[in-house]
């Protein structure tokens, strides 16, 4: 098998871009008038199965009392890792179904049929925000109500590697009303938000709607936990016979406002064990890789109580204070050239400050400045002491951009590749390398540089500074540094994502995969596992091998191995599956194709000449063997689009796939023209059953408010959910936040913060914290004192900013533990008259 080389035409000068941050949209407007079409209901019906999960939204419209012909379009945002697997249009009594066709053809198409007085509808996506889809609505007619059915399939997405989590955002995001909500913001975001308005008056879309969500939970095997952070909800165990694991959860109709995110966090006892689902197909045009054996591992690495982890999602914080954490080398290289003047050198400054007081004990660090010439700070890299960073801290403030030119190239081969860092090539040290910078430098021969001489042991970090930064350069960097970028722009808020990237690199790590098996005629391997360099927190190892209907084992055995650095072994994970056993589900395949037509995407983005993360048995791929995959799986991509026609009954829709023309590769197999036919009339089928479920599960609950938990599911589920509910954050706490935040900031109190963790206040911010009013009943030591002071102030009044300052909260924690303070139980003793005696001693 091979990592494919891909085989392109030589003008490849795509713009489009997936972002990696999406603002929440979906809306149908009038082309003509650019004012949204109001909406009357919205049921979202979402099916979990193991490692993903099957999102169906059905969207009414008023459209009846339309007294002319019209032509709208509809938008709808997704994530990267999404794939758009159908789409129904629904006029009146009419059903207009979408098959996935090539680009060209489908648009070709819609023209025509619009050219004859057809209503079409056309759904592609957008040609420079990936993210975006539009979907056209052409010539409908007047009285006519509109009701627009789709679905996606996601991977679920991990916290803590303790839940599972489902999200499913309000039809539009806040921040598109409110613009000024826009300062600050990622500025993905705000080319997302100026597209968008030009298409559209978001401000006049109206929060008028119902909206009705049902989730049904099917992990096979039973869930421990269930509980969401938004909404009340009701939970309740199928009683049918052969899915007693079957789980139907539904938020109280009192807290579904339109507005609100809706999130669920669940989990079961048996969420760190490996776990393996073998599906097929039997679409015709698919039988290459008839069945595919999907491996998932959620790593059990820091656990922590239930309650706890829960606590920590509430509070926004992927690090809890009881994390064990990776200690190592911290490298910042700080980009003093002249672009980095003004705003830029003083954020890279403040941001390198609060790397530096958020470090760990027991570590080492070095900071290279650079320009068109690179200079250390230290000869070699400092532990991480009161005197080291005092000494660094200096340095730092005293900073210009007076380094001339920018030369990446070099900071980086003195900063990390030296020729002790090449011979050490067995060293299982790790090196954290923090580059801040806004990227203006030519970026290949910086990628070949770290290309050549990775190691897994070594992770590169970028924070791209500025609305002209190079984001293909930080981005990319990160990428083949086993790192994280983070983009901030010039007028956007710095320390969460200061925070973000030394989080991620404190985290425990598996690396070292491979996969070995004994299963025959395997065409596809995606991801292929020696490309995995790191798996870490808040990540699912997710392994698909699709293979052969000639495959004849029945007994099917893999194995993964990997390294686990924190404890220096080898580990290794088994499973078995059995051929007759397999289930007849497409869902799998089609994330596979997604999988495989982003990575495919991705290598034309960074101008790659090979696809490095998949096994095929192919050595070449092409435009070709992508459409292919788009139609054949029914999924949408940049190449293809769904068109719908009205059909009179679902009969009809077969006569139209029969119809359509498959790309086909080997020309001598006609027998590629597939069977989805018979799938997609199957999805239909499917689709109204569970709109009929939908329908009857919102009727249940108008009738029942409260949905009666089965005793038997009773007793493994941890949380009374309807107990558990909690609002972030109240009305009460924000305007208490807001009262005190100009007596005393977080920031301030992060400025008096030790390296052993401890808080050393200033007279200024003891005066501030009115501390000579505040009695020690404890006696303990002033230095111990001041630093329990400080994590009252913090937890009490600096709540919206915790995931600023966790990091050098956990550290305080520590540092009183070592000095025999047990910090929970001074705050629960005394952190309540602590906060009435600071509001006495400011008023």
């Amino acid at each position: 098998m091979y990592n494919p080389k891909l085989n392109l035409p030589e003008q490849k000068n795509n713009r489009a871009f997936w972002s990696d941050q999406v603002l929440p949209l979906q809306i149908c407007y009038d082309v003509q008038t650019k004012l949204p079409i109001e909406l009357k209901q919205v049921s979202y019906l979402v099916k979990i199965q193991p490692g993903l999960a099957i999102v169906q939204i059905s969207q009414t419209y008023f459209t009846e009392e339309n007294k002319q012909q019209s032509e709208l379009e509809y938008l709808y945002t997704i994530e990267q890792n999404s794939a758009v697997s159908q789409m129904i249009v629904e006029l009146g009594d009419q059903r207009m179904f979408g098959l996935i066709k090539e680009l060209e053809e489908a648009r070709q198409q819609y023209k025509q049929g619009i050219e004859d007085g057809k209503t079409m509808v056309l759904n592609e996506q957008d040609s420079k925000i990936l993210n975006i889809k539009r979907v056209k609505i052409g010539c409908l007619k007047s009285g006519v109500q509109l009701k627009i059915l789709f679905e996606y399939i996601q991977p679920l997405q991990v916290f803590l590697n303790q839940f599972w989590k489902l999200e499913l955002p309000p039809m539009i995001n806040a921040s598109f009303l409110t613009a000024y909500q826009l300062q600050g913001i990622n500025k993905d975001y705000a080319q997302q938000y100026l597209s968008v308005m030009k298409l559209v008056n978001i401000q006049a879309f109206k929060f008028n709607y119902k909206q009705h969500i049902t989730v049904i939970i099917n992990i096979e095997e039973p869930l421990t936990y269930a509980n969401s952070p938004t909404h009340l909800i009701n939970v309740k165990q199928s009683n049918v016979k052969g899915q007693e694991n079957q789980v139907i959860i539904t938020p109280d109709e009192d807290t579904m406002l339109p507005t609100k995110k809706f999130e669920l966090l669940f989990s079961s006892v048996n969420i760190n064990k490996p776990h393996a689902l073998l599906s097929h197909t039997n679409n015709d045009a698919l039988q290459k890789i008839k069945y595919c054996a999907t491996l998932t591992l959620i790593p059990k690495f820091n656990q922590y109580p239930i309650d706890d982890a829960y606590q920590s999602y509430l509070n926004g914080l992927n690090l809890p204070q009881q994390s064990k954490i990776q200690r190592g080398i911290y490298i910042f290289i700080i980009d003093r050239s002249g672009s980095m003047q003004y705003g830029r050198i003083k954020k890279a400054k403040q941001s390198l400050i609060l790397f530096l007081k958020s470090l760990p004990e027991d570590s080492f660090f070095n900071i290279i400045s650079f320009g068109s010439k690179a200079q250390k700070m230290f000869d070699i890299s400092q532990s991480y002491n009161q005197q080291s960073l005092e000494q660094a801290i200096k340095q730092v403030q005293d900073m210009e951009a007076d380094y001339g030119g920018t030369d990446i190239y070099n900071a980086l081969q003195i900063a990390i590749y030296s020729d002790n860092y090449l011979m050490k090539k067995n060293s299982t040290e790790t090196l954290n390398v923090f580059l801040l910078t806004d990227g203006e430098d030519s970026p290949e021969r910086i990628i070949d540089l770290v290309l050549k001489n990775q190691k897994t042991e070594t992770r590169i970090y970028t924070l791209g500074i500025g609305n002209g930064c190079s984001e293909y350069l930080v981005k990319k960097l990160a990428d083949v540094g086993n790192g994280k970028c983070q983009l901030v722009g010039d007028d956007e808020e710095i320390n969460s994502k200061v925070i973000d990237l030394l989080e991620d690199s404190l985290t425990c790590y598996l690396k070292g995969f491979q996969l070995t098996h004994n299963v025959e005629n395997v065409s596809q391997i995606i991801p292929d596992p020696k490309s995995i360099n790191l798996l870490k927190k808040n990540q699912e190892l997710t392994i698909q091998i699709l293979f052969s209907k000639k495959c004849k084992q029945e007994n099917l055995e893999f194995k993964i191995d990997c390294y686990d650095p924190q404890t220096n072994k080898q580990i290794q994970f088994q499973t078995k599956l059995k051929l007759n056993q397999s289930q007849e589900s497409e869902y799998f395949h089609k994330l596979a194709a997604h999988k495989l037509i982003g990575y495919y995407e991705k290598s034309i983005k960074f101008d790659e000449q090979q696809i490095n993360m998949v096994k095929l048995d192919q050595k070449y791929i092409t435009d070709k063997d992508i459409i292919n995959l788009s139609i054949q799986n029914q999924i949408l991509c940049s190449k293809t689009a769904f068109i719908c026609e009205v059909c009179q009954n679902e009969s009809n829709i077969k006569q139209l796939i029969k119809n359509k023309h498959v790309v086909v590769k080997n020309e001598e197999n006609p027998r590629i023209q597939t069977s989805i036919t018979q799938k997609i009339a199957n999805f239909f089928q499917s689709f109204r059953s569970d709109q009929n479920l939908m329908q009857e599960t919102v009727c249940m609950c108008a009738n029942d408010q409260e949905l009666e938990i089965d005793q038997n599911f009773n007793q493994y589920l941890i949380p009374q959910v309807n107990d558990n509910y909690q609002e972030i954050s109240s009305v009460n706490d924000k305007e208490k936040q807001k009262k005190y935040e100009l007596i005393l900031s977080h920031i301030e109190l992060i400025d008096c913060v030790q390296a052993n963790g401890s808080f050393l206040l200033t007279q200024n911010i003891k005066d501030k914290l009115s501390l000579q009013q505040l009695t020690n009943k404890q006696n303990l030591q002033d230095y111990i004192w001041q630093t329990v002071i400080s994590l009252f102030y913090l937890e009490i009044f600096c709540k919206s900013s915790q995931s600023q300052w966790q990091l050098i909260f956990n550290k305080a924690i520590n540092y009183l533990f070592k000095q025999g303070v047990d910090y929970s139980i001074i705050k629960n003793e005394s952190i309540q008259e602590f906060e009435g005696l600071f509001q006495k001693a400011n008023i």
